[in-house]
């Protein structure tokens, strides 16, 4: 496990093995929040441009309305953001 941490947050990484094969689990411990990335997330990633990350920090907490369920990365990544 790596503990990454700057002056806003800290999260852990850990490579885990689950029953689809090895993913990369992401965990915010202060907010509770993890997540498990396979390969293919995790390579989806360097396709981004910074205006995505932008738009994914634009609630660094997580969802902040009421009966809204967070969505996976991969959904935000891959299927063209809150729209899709």
């Amino acid at each position: 496990m790596i503990t990454l941490t700057n002056e806003f947050t800290t999260v852990t990484v850990e490579k885990v093995r689950t029953g689809q094969g090895e993913r990369l689990r992401i965990t915010s411990p202060r907010t509770g929040y993890s997540i498990d990335l396979d390969p293919l997330e995790l390579e989806a990633l360097t396709w981004q441009t910074p205006e995505t990350f932008s738009r994914l920090l634009a609630t660094p907490f997580g969802p902040d309305e009421e009966g809204v369920e967070g969505r996976p990365l991969s959904d935000l990544i891959l299927f063209g953001g809150e729209d899709a």
